[in-house]
């Protein structure tokens, strides 16, 4: 038993020590297998993140469809408050413009007599300086 352990540990050292020589076709079968591991590694990685990928991508499309629908819900009642502010502008649009002719009518109305008070005070006015003059003319003639 104790010669078996002298001869594996010699054997050991010595591939330790000496380099292996490889023939050319072990050389090229070995970099096959390197390559091969390696592309193999790859594929899984990328298959692994493409169906992650497509399952998030599922998950994310279901949301937006749900919120496009919300959205579509939300849009039909913003357009139908809009139409009902539309309404309403046009009806108080419309009351405005009665308000505006009834006032224009009443204001038409309202100046005639202010127009003749006008007039009357103008001519009390021009009554007055006529009395002034003549009395200024019959006081310069006088003296």
């Amino acid at each position: 038993m104790a010669t078996k352990r002298r001869t594996i540990k010699k054997i050991a050292r010595r591939t330790k020590e000496t380099p292996v020589i490889l023939s050319s076709e072990h050389q090229a079968k070995l970099e096959r297998e390197k390559k091969l591991a390696m592309w193999a590694g790859v594929v899984f990685f990328m298959v692994v993140i493409i169906t992650v990928w497509v399952i998030n991508f599922k998950n994310n499309v279901r949301a937006i469809s749900k919120e496009a629908v919300n959205s579509n819900a939300e849009l039909g009642d913003i357009a139908a408050d809009f139409k009902d502010i539309i309404a309403e502008t046009r009806k108080n649009m419309d009351e405005l413009g009665n308000v505006i002719k009834n006032q224009e009518q009443v204001a038409g109305e309202k100046q005639a007599p202010a127009e003749m008070e006008q007039r009357i005070e103008l001519e009390k006015l021009l009554f007055s300086l006529n009395d002034k003059l003549a009395e200024a003319t019959s006081t310069s003639e006088n003296k």
